[in-house]
């Protein structure tokens, strides 16, 4: 049986999943750059740690704010924060295996 918790972080991974990388077609979360996304215990606060393909990615800004507001659309009663991480590096292996076939590289 799934807790709370577990039915909110996987929520938001399926929120994240319309947000879509601009440069390469595919959304954030079969791409690989959503990293973590935890549930704080007082249950008011969502977390998100997410990476781009390059740190001088130009669509940095953009990215993260539309995490946000996907995420507050979602969960109107919860606090998001959404933070920008670079460790580990981002690499092609950290795509899905439904990423790599959205890439027609089955």
């Amino acid at each position: 049986m799934k807790t709370l918790e577990q039915e909110l972080v996987n929520e938001a991974y399926e929120a994240l999943k319309y947000i879509i990388d601009p440069e390469i077609g595919i959304n954030i979360v079969d791409l690989g750059l959503v990293y973590k996304v935890v549930v704080d215990e007082d249950k008011e606060t969502l977390r998100v740690e997410l990476t781009l393909t390059t740190p001088g990615c130009p669509m940095s800004g953009t990215i993260t704010t539309a995490a946000e507001q996907m995420l507050h659309k979602r969960f109107p009663n919860l606090e998001i924060k959404v933070e920008l991480v670079w460790l580990p590096p981002w690499t092609p292996e950290m795509i899905s295996e439904e990423g790599m076939r959205l890439l027609g590289n089955t």
